[in-house]
């Protein structure tokens, strides 16, 4: 018997296949903690986890890039996408697009 993994939004599962003996822990595990003041530190724990699964360009960019990225949009005024500011693909694309301009625009004596 596996596990299943359902996303209700997308209308999808996954059926994952575990061995035998991490399929009875992971059975004790989720008994353990069913009704448990401990459920809510599992649930955290489980989903870690599954974020540390996401591909990196689809995590979230760190506080820095984002950061660097909005004194660039607003030192050569273009727009930073949406998108940039969710996905760590696109915000390397955008930083790697303006951090030139953005240098030469520093260097001209241009304030951020």
């Amino acid at each position: 018997m596996g596990l299943r993994l359902v996303d209700d939004d997308l209308d999808m599962s996954f059926d994952i296949e575990l061995a035998a003996d991490a399929r009875l822990a992971l059975s004790l595990q989720l008994q353990r903690v069913v009704d448990a003041p401990s459920k809510a530190q599992f649930e955290l724990r489980l989903c870690q986890q599954l974020q540390n699964l996401i591909d990196a360009d689809l995590r979230p960019p760190s506080p820095r890039q984002i950061a660097y990225a909005l004194s660039i949009a607003k030192a050569l005024d273009v727009p930073l996408p949406g998108e940039a500011l969710r996905h760590r693909g696109t915000m390397f694309d955008f930083l790697d697009r303006y951090v030139p301009a953005f240098k030469e625009h520093l260097g001209r004596g241009g304030h951020t």
